[in-house]
């Protein structure tokens, strides 16, 4: 009997060792990352494979650091940016470390050298470089999808009309489309075909994208099939009306950009001319300007 216990006692301490083991070496990101994280993440080489190294070791305290709901607010952006480069979540975390750490021991060898005027700006840029790369990516995405939405709905509202259903003409569509759009309405058929049904796929579409334009995209189609309108028809009016909203964006940044563009004319082209007028003057008049000094 007593032989019994040691044996199980022996057995408890080497699963509960396990465990602890499992514990220590765990980043908390496998469960968030299970259902679509890369078997093996790619071989990178350069300053990336670098910032890999030094913020390996810093991972499982970032973690702990952001805890469980940041992790998932900030893997949907990244998913939402279109994971840019094969990102995944664990990758991000390990090079914004590895960032952090760069920014962190410059700003100090900045500062001891009476220079924080330079370190305390770096240590803020390689501290935040991470977050800024990401949400340009999801920015570039986002009008990425504005501009590729109405020649998609035009294509499809075609595919329709030729008598394929709302479901076939999207699969049929997104086999002849790239780009970001086209990987959206894939994610989207992927979902229905697991059971969700059009109205719960489209809304998390227009959640996932965050596009003005996708969302005017699907609150159209949804208004239009409680209402019983014709699908080519709906898709037809959606994509222009989708159309002259991207048409109107693009007038809007165009006229954000005029003073930009104002403004580095002066800085640059102003002072170069105001060089060569005051050259010029003082070679025209050299001798007299020679005379008096």
């Amino acid at each position: 009997m007593l032989e019994l216990l040691i044996a199980a006692g022996a057995a408890l301490l080497a699963v509960l060792g396990m465990v602890a083991g499992r514990l220590l070496t765990s980043t908390g990101l496998e469960d968030i990352e299970a259902e679509y994280a890369p078997e093996e993440e790619p071989r990178q080489r350069g300053f990336v494979a670098v910032l890999d190294r030094v913020g390996a070791p810093l991972l499982p305290l970032a973690v702990r650091l952001h805890g469980r709901q940041r992790l998932q607010r900030l893997d949907t952006v990244i998913r939402r940016a279109g994971r840019p480069e094969g990102v995944t979540l664990t990758m991000f975390v390990r090079r914004e470390s590895g960032l952090v750490l760069f920014g962190v021991v410059f700003g100090l060898l900045f500062t001891l050298q009476d220079l924080w005027t330079v370190g305390a700006p770096m240590a803020v840029v390689l501290c935040g470089w991470m977050r800024l790369w990401l949400y340009t990516e999801a920015a570039k995405r986002r009008r990425q999808i504005d501009a590729e939405l109405p020649d998609f709905l035009d294509v499809l509202a075609v595919t329709v009309t030729a008598g394929l259903g709302f479901r076939q003409a999207l699969e049929r569509v997104c086999e002849f489309h790239g780009g970001a759009l086209a990987a959206e309405m894939r994610t989207a058929l992927q979902e229905m075909n697991v059971g969700a049904s059009r109205r719960q796929t489209f809304v998390a579409l227009r959640e996932r994208s965050r596009s003005a334009a996708v969302g005017t995209f699907v609150t159209a189609l949804l208004q239009a099939e409680e209402l019983g309108v014709p699908l080519a028809d709906a898709l037809t009016g959606i994509a222009s009306d989708v159309r002259r909203e991207h048409a109107e964006n693009v007038r809007q940044r165009a006229a954000r950009a005029v003073p930009m563009v104002s403004l580095a004319v002066t800085m640059t082209i102003l002072p170069g001319a105001l060089i060569l007028i005051v050259s010029a003057v003082l070679v025209a008049n050299a001798g007299v300007l020679g005379g008096l000094f």
